[in-house]
């Protein structure tokens, strides 16, 4: 099953690499001339190698640069907290974990998964994730959100990040910086073409003022652009189903070196996390559709910033719809204390909040239609595994979870995956992770 996924990853990598190389081909042997009705045309006599591979090499290096920038202004983000190599002992900590700990178990993880790690960060962030990259000359980072700490037991972080050094040990990062250089590459040719077929159908408008070669212009670049993104699209699903390939990797290594029952409890907190804010953001964007005045979505900053107000340990998308009323309302007056200087204190707050929530949830009860209100429809609810409630699963409730999973395959673990097309994504869905564990352990 592993040596399937190995291949399935760098069998899709090498099918990514074959397409960007039609592509490279395609675009080097097209012509743009705007004498010419069609303005776009084939010339494989035309083509000049030297000039194509210069472009190719010019934009990657810009790429490059570009790539390296980006990584150095992240690395210097207020919000990142440097636990390794060095760490400011005045910081202020609230967590669970001391940085000695988290900084002990990344280093004995990494000696395990024979990779060397450079620095290790702690983002300050409300949403449970984790990552790593790889760049020469910069090294492999490790960067863990903290409410990944806030969610998950000693086990669980070391599962995740177990499972970021499995994508460091696998290469991950260095294989997708060199796979979508090529994919760059073919996109500025693209925009390059776009651009030149617009001005020669403005041209052809409002200059010629010739109808017949506006019509056959225009058709070519809705042709044109419908070959290039049906490209684009292609190789953008082998790169995709390469990443899928290389998280369910990763997983078997946490699993390999953690436990499967700490790295699927993992997966499961963690999902279930996401779940209760993607129930506690489209909470808040309803409320906020209510506001007939409002010019546009609410902001990204102002989302964040509610999230922050639900507990950091929430995981519960039943509560999190319950509290996104109180969170939402609360905010907005907090925000007019703060911004215009109105006097209200924390009691006055939720004097005046605490009248309307009922209301405002019994119309949201209204406004949901009842076939999304059945949830057991949809998905497998991991909950029911857990006999003893204590939100975590034991070796006798994951093998029920798995025969729940296993007679019931159409259905997914979260609300947040069903109907979603798992082909675009770049992460396999929860259920296919564990099952993947599960298979692989002999579960």
């Amino acid at each position: 099953m592993i040596e399937d996924i190995v291949r399935e990853k760098w069998t899709a990598i090498y099918s990514f690499l074959i397409m960007d190389f039609i592509q490279i081909l395609f675009v080097s042997i097209l012509y743009l001339d705007d004498t010419n009705l069609f303005v776009v045309g084939f010339n494989p006599g035309q083509t000049n190698p030297l000039i194509s591979a210069s472009l190719f090499v010019t934009i990657a290096v810009m790429q490059i640069i570009m790539l390296y920038l980006s990584a150095g202004s992240m690395l210097r983000s207020p919000d990142l907290i440097e636990l390794y190599p060095h760490f400011n002992k005045e910081t202020a900590w609230n967590k669970k974990y001391t940085p000695d700990e988290i900084v002990k178990w990344t280093m004995e993880l990494a000696k395990k998964s024979e990779v060397s790690i450079k620095k290790i960060f702690l983002m300050v962030s409300p949403l449970p994730n984790a990552y790593t990259f790889s760049l020469p000359l910069i090294g492999s980072i490790v960067i863990v959100h903290s409410n990944t700490l806030d969610v998950l037991n000693k086990d669980e972080v070391q599962a995740i990040i177990a499972h970021e050094l499995g994508h460091i040990k696998n290469q991950d990062s260095i294989v997708t910086i060199f796979t979508r250089m090529p994919s760059f590459f073919v996109d500025i040719i693209y925009l390059y073409i776009y651009i030149r077929l617009v001005l020669a159908i403005a041209n052809s408008l409002l200059v010629d003022v010739d109808i017949i070669a506006t019509g056959v212009r225009a058709a070519v670049l809705l042709a044109f652009i419908i070959l290039s993104r049906m490209l684009t699209l292609l190789s953008k699903f082998f790169m995709q189903k390469a990443s899928r390939s290389a998280e369910l990797l990763s997983d078997y290594h946490a699993a390999s070196v953690i436990g499967y029952e700490a790295t699927i409890n993992g997966l499961i907190r963690l999902g279930q996390r996401v779940e209760a804010i993607t129930v506690l953001v489209d909470e808040i964007r309803w409320l906020e559709s209510l506001n007939p005045e409002r010019s546009g979505q609410i902001s990204n900053a102002e989302l964040l910033r509610m999230i922050t107000q639900y507990p950091l340990d929430g995981i519960d998308e039943r509560n999190a719809r319950e509290i996104a009323p109180q969170v939402f309302l609360s905010t907005k007056l907090k925000n007019l204390r703060e911004v215009y200087g109105v006097r209200l204190d924390e009691e006055e707050v939720k004097n005046a909040v605490e009248p309307a929530i009922q209301p405002l949830l019994k119309m949201r009860n209204d406004a949901i239609p009842t076939t999304e209100k059945s949830r057991d429809k949809k998905v497998v609810d991991w909950r029911k595994a857990d006999s003893d409630g204590n939100r975590r699963l034991s070796t006798e409730e994951i093998a029920e979870l798995l025969k729940m999973l296993r007679s019931q395959p159409k259905k997914m673990l979260f609300d947040m995956e069903v109907g979603v097309n798992m082909l675009i994504l770049d992460h396999p869905d929860f259920r296919r992770r564990v099952l993947f564990i599960a298979d692989e352990f002999g579960l």
